[in-house]
């Protein structure tokens, strides 16, 4: 589908009243899911004053993930798709509830992040298997490509922007308030869905055994596809990594700003902010110059600034303990200009991000087969849920112990590593060094 053709669909379809319903119910519940999220992290680090406890709440978000993400697809396969829709919003606002009632409560944030994020792993699905249901085939390029632009969105806007501010500037519950009311609005969008055609087949024992079965023959057909296909598989890499890096930098910015800025967690929008506004900066520059940039080069570029950002950041450790050892409270005058030069490094590691994340998602679209694209990305899947679990195990502790640096330093480290590794693949793939990118933009194809 040309350029055209897909900006055409996308019109054609902003007039299905059906897909608008869905389309607002995705925006609504998936900005309120990470808004909870980032919220938690902010309430956790002021109560704790832990890098350790707000690595252990994001790993809550991801181990749903890992318990329940096939069982969660099977189960959608054959129940009321509509009906999960409506019951798993309803029951993501119903479980905010009690963060109005015990906002303080260590043992109720960690409980409503875990239950938040387990419902959510059913409404994902039954929201991706309704889509078809509701759109004609030939739109549902047009389709998918909103929804993924929104779900990337939805984080910014979610994670980085609401929750921060609203935090920041009004409190926790007015926050909680707002988040159950836009759960409950995509309860209420989703029940305006046409009714959903029945199962083919209902749950049974019989028939989990048989997904379990084809999970485990589809995965290692994929893991062979793989490693016949090098470019693919470090643009799953690059995707992974930068997933997990934000999740590291989540866990860690409450604790970075008390150490570092010396100054209290909510102000956490003094860096998560600049950060999101470098991710629509990035977006933007690869939509104006992607036809003339090839992927390859654009990722390389990106490694390189996160590697910069993620060891300025290390540095500003030290030069906090400088301030303090001459008595000047916090970082006295200086904190103006510190501040900025801080957000200014989170600007650069935004743009790393989408510089490393659009172009790799593009190269796995233009590379990868049709009859292997799910099982690929469900490898991609357990690939984030992996790498963002085994370094919140370690991050926090370590933060704890010997700073946010180290932390910083180690990840550089690793996206070096990442770097130099992928570089002979990004450099012999069609479009890397030295070739002629295909046409069309980068963003959007």
């Amino acid at each position: 589908m040309t350029g055209a053709s897909l900006a055409a669909a996308e019109r054609g379809i902003l007039r299905n009243r059906a897909f608008l319903a869905i389309w607002a119910a995705q925006i609504l519940s998936q900005v309120a899911a990470n808004a909870v999220t980032s919220a938690l992290i902010i309430l956790v680090a002021e109560i704790t004053h832990s890098n350790t406890s707000s690595s252990f709440l994001i790993l809550l978000a991801i181990i749903p993930a890992v318990l329940f993400g096939i069982a969660g697809g099977i189960i959608v396969d054959r129940t009321d798709r509509r009906l999960m829709l409506i019951v798993t919003n309803l029951l993501r606002a119903a479980s905010i509830v009690p963060l109005l009632l015990f906002g303080t409560s260590l043992t109720v944030a960690y409980v409503v992040n875990f239950l938040v994020a387990t419902v959510t792993i059913f409404f994902v699905p039954a929201e991706a298997a309704m889509i078809p249901t509701l759109v004609r085939k030939r739109d549902l390029m047009a389709a998918n490509s909103l929804f993924t632009f929104t779900f990337n969105g939805a984080f910014l806007v979610g994670f980085i922007i609401l929750a921060p501010i609203i935090v920041s500037l009004y409190g926790y519950e007015l926050l909680w308030v707002v988040i159950a009311f836009m759960f409950a609005a995509a309860s209420i969008l989703c029940a305006t869905l046409p009714k959903a055609p029945p199962a083919r087949e209902h749950l049974s024992r019989r028939v989990a055994e048989m997904a379990v079965q084809q999970t485990r023959s589809g995965m290692a057909e994929a893991f062979h596809y793989l490693r016949a296909a090098p470019v693919v598989s470090w643009s799953l890499i690059y995707i992974a990594l930068t997933y997990t890096l934000v999740a590291v930098a989540g866990a860690l910015a409450p604790g970075f700003v008390r150490e570092v800025l010396r100054v209290g967690e909510r102000n956490v929008v003094i860096i998560v902010a600049p950060a999101g506004i470098g991710v629509i900066a990035g977006l933007g520059f690869l939509n104006l110059i992607g036809a003339r940039w090839p992927r390859p080069n654009a990722i390389g570029t990106g490694l390189i600034l996160a590697v910069s950002a993620l060891l300025f950041l290390a540095g500003a450790r030290p030069l906090t303990e400088v301030f303090a050892s001459v008595g000047s409270p916090g970082l006295g005058a200086a904190f103006p200009a510190f501040a900025a030069i801080v957000s200014g490094t989170a600007f650069v590691f935004g743009i790393s991000y989408a510089f490393i994340t659009v172009p790799a998602m593009t190269l796995l679209q233009e590379e990868l087969r049709d009859d292997i694209r799910g099982r690929v990305f469900g490898v991609l899947n357990m690939l984030i849920s992996i790498f963002s679990l085994l370094p919140l195990l370690i991050v926090g502790p370590i933060a704890d112990v010997w700073g946010v640096a180290p932390v910083f330093v180690g990840f550089a480290a690793l996206v070096a590593v990442v770097w130099i590794g992928g570089r002979s693949t990004r450099e012999r793939r069609p479009g890397g060094r030295g070739a002629k990118p295909p046409a069309g933009r980068l963003a959007s194809e």
